[in-house]
């Protein structure tokens, strides 16, 4: 960062911190150097020096919303969505397509953000796909321990910061088994010698168990998750993903002209929330991944998932403050970012975002674009809303 970056000082009506603890009244955060220097009660914040102040007295402020599981690439469509995502309060979010086949590669894309070359978007974290011949996804195919591994390796050195592999099929046969125990035992060990995350795709068992021994770190979907899967999830600490908006509703009725998969999407509707309840009842990680942008004649603004997912963790058992806990700091865990990211804590990247309202209310207001004002990313400035723009022209 600069060191002639500016300094800002929000003064806001209340703070969700990200961790889970209670909110702040009347609080202040510091941002300087593109980092949080302090957030916490007014009274308490320390000088502010020429930091520009910002009254946002009316205004809830939260760290910038992660979102975990998305289909981007590196192509010019996905910087739109990305730009979509952050006036939406989505300052950051992990794409499993990172080189899918016949697509632009999305390091090239993530490395232009960061050197700010596209100002406006969201932060992009990419995961590189290893799957197996019988897989549906393609990235790189890999069948068999030592070529799996050597397709793990392959993905590290070209940048990958997570891999993603699947251990069933699409909602086109979900009971489609792919990787054996021992390829999963073979990915997961590789990536983790790496320091890379493993995210594994699974609908139903055994994909499901399989993948949660062999050390998967998150697992997504499990839209057919049995009680044992989520006992297992528990016991063995791997965080869960649900995706919930994928089997919601409003999503299954853009499938409606493939009779299999709007079948199943619909059959899927029932079971997967009451998996997701039960991994909060007992006490399973939860992380925020939307499976965006999604269809457009369904979802024509992009950003919009992610807040639609946290409204559905909510709806399954979640607090809105746990809700918004697992769309920051618990996602950030989930792929090893929490050290600078997912909290309003001193010392981490300056991802704020505010909005009018109290969310803890009402957790919809997040859905509700119009409502976002201020979006900070890496302590700048990206994203002035609603009547802020005003004062600051």
């Amino acid at each position: 960062m600069s060191r002639g970056m500016t300094s800002y000082l929000l003064q806001v009506g209340r703070l969700i911190d990200g961790t889970g603890r209670a909110e702040i009244a009347d609080a202040s955060i510091l941002i300087e150097q593109g980092r949080i220097r302090y957030a916490g009660p007014r009274r308490e914040a320390p000088p502010a020096g020429d930091a520009v102040v910002m009254d946002a007295e009316e205004m809830t402020a939260l760290p910038g919303l992660i979102d975990g599981h998305n289909g981007l690439t590196g192509e010019m469509s996905s910087v739109s969505a990305l730009k979509g995502y952050l006036e939406h309060g989505v300052t950051t979010v992990a794409t499993f397509l990172g080189n899918a086949a016949g697509r632009a590669p999305a390091i090239p894309l993530r490395e232009a953000i960061r050197r700010g070359e596209l100002p406006g978007c969201a932060s992009l974290v990419v995961g590189y796909i290893v799957n197996g011949s019988n897989a549906f996804q393609r990235g790189e195919t890999a069948d068999g321990p030592w070529e799996i591994r050597r397709a793990v390796h392959r993905a590290a050195e070209a940048g990958a910061d997570f891999i993603k592999a699947a251990a069933t099929g699409s909602f086109t046969d979900v009971r489609h088994r792919t990787y054996t125990r021992e390829e999963l035992e073979a990915l997961a060990d590789e990536a983790h010698s790496w320091g890379l995350p493993v995210v594994i795709h699974a609908h139903t068992q055994p994909g499901l168990d399989r993948s949660i021994e062999a050390g998967a770190d998150l697992i997504v979907h499990g839209c057919f998750a049995d009680p044992a899967a989520i006992d297992r999830m528990a016991r063995r600490g791997a965080t869960y993903m649900p995706t919930l908006r994928v089997t919601s509703a409003r999503n299954v009725s853009g499938f409606s002209d493939e009779p299999s998969v709007y079948a199943s999407m619909s059959e899927a509707q029932p079971a997967h929330r009451a998996a997701v309840r039960r991994a909060i009842r007992n006490g399973v990680g939860i992380a925020l991944g939307s499976h965006g942008p999604g269809l457009k004649s369904v979802w024509p603004h992009s950003g919009e998932t992610t807040a639609f997912e946290l409204a559905e963790l909510v709806r399954c058992g979640l607090s809105p403050l746990q809700a918004i806990s697992a769309g920051t700091l618990q996602t950030a865990r989930a792929f090893r970012l929490d050290g600078r990211l997912g909290s309003l804590s001193p010392g981490k990247q300056a991802d704020v975002l505010c909005i009018r309202g109290n969310p803890l209310q009402r957790i919809e207001l997040l859905r509700e674009q119009e409502r976002v004002a201020l979006v900070f990313r890496h302590g700048r400035l990206e994203y002035v809303g609603g009547t802020f723009r005003g004062r600051l022209q």
